[in-house]
């Protein structure tokens, strides 16, 4: 689910957070790049494509959490959860997941805030375009 080709970048939010839809503006303004975003919001991950997710991005399942959320903070932080409940957790609150997260074949990252994709921008810029991309 987060293998991608050439100068696809997979963007995954949650339409219910302000900062990840101003993000999303930002990357949908990244020239030649095909854009494939996942609302975490509105689609269901599975617990497989969450661990998935994870072995992407190198991290833990417990860093796959957003520290900030109001669920983090009063039910998992300083409690030693076990990580099948942490991928159940994400799969239902989904306003749990560290979101935005930026997926391409040369980075893979959650985003700390919109301005990142300028910086990020800047990286892509030295990348090729794909055939796909030079023919829009």
């Amino acid at each position: 689910m987060f293998e991608v080709e050439g100068n696809e970048i997979k963007f995954l939010y949650n339409s219910n957070k302000m900062g990840d839809r101003e993000t999303l503006a930002y990357v949908k303004s990244l020239h030649q790049h095909v854009i494939n975003e996942l609302d975490v919001y509105q689609n269901d991950m599975t617990p497989t494509q969450i661990s998935e997710l994870a072995n992407k991005l190198e991290v833990r399942i417990i860093d796959l959490f957003d520290r900030e959320s109001a669920y983090f903070r009063e039910q998992i932080e300083g409690k030693d959860v076990q990580e099948k409940d942490l991928l159940n957790i994400l799969q239902k609150e989904k306003e749990c997941l560290n979101t935005p997260i930026l997926i391409s074949k040369h980075v893979s990252k959650m985003l700390d805030s919109s301005a990142e994709t300028i910086s990020l921008d800047m990286v892509f810029k030295n990348i090729p375009p794909s055939d796909e991309t030079k023919n829009q």
